[in-house]
């Protein structure tokens, strides 16, 4: 088993950590692993469940934490408006956004929501800091929401961008 944890931005005052990590992280298995001629390596995980982290064991050689599941709630009555994401996923492709038709295909073929919508904001958010806020959610139709919003967002970006002219488009609009 082997943890992605991403670190703070803003380190501790405290001074006890140089790279404080967030409290959320995710855990696999190791699928592939190959190691490359300057000692670095490329690894392939496969998610199996999110953990809080409880505490770190130690920093030397590596990171070692200690964590707890944090199990996905699904509450009954609270749809994760699957068909309107898919619908933003196909729209997004049509503006020429990320989503690509593999992609697409991929994510419909998906049948448990839970997956769904992680292996979704996972691949097609691009903000880190938005990505592991998805990542803190514990209930699923929150998430959904979350990764819904942002897609309708980038959709209208590029709607925006396919209407106007470049030297308009491009500049900090998003701000207005």
């Amino acid at each position: 088993m082997f943890a992605i944890v991403a670190e703070r931005e803003r380190h501790p005052t405290d001074g006890t950590l140089e790279e404080p990590p967030f409290d959320v992280a995710t855990i696999g298995l190791i699928r592939v692993s190959k190691k490359h001629e300057d000692g670095t390596s490329f690894v392939m995980l496969q998610g199996v469940s999110r953990i809080r982290i409880r505490e770190i064991v130690r920093e030397s050689p590596y990171r070692v934490v200690s964590g707890k599941v944090f199990d996905t709630i699904v509450e009954k009555g609270k749809p994760i408006c699957r068909n309107k994401i898919i619908d933003a996923l196909e729209q997004n492709n049509k503006l020429g956004g990320d989503v690509s038709k593999e992609t697409l295909e991929y994510l419909i073929m998906v049948e448990d929501d839970s997956s769904f919508i992680d292996l979704a904001a996972f691949t097609l958010c691009k903000n880190s800091i938005r990505k592991q806020a998805m990542l803190e959610v514990q209930r699923l139709h929150k998430r959904a929401e979350m990764l819904f919003d942002d897609l309708i967002k980038e959709n209208l970006k590029l709607s925006f961008e396919k209407n106007f002219p470049s030297d308009i488009a491009g500049k900090d609009l998003d701000r207005n």
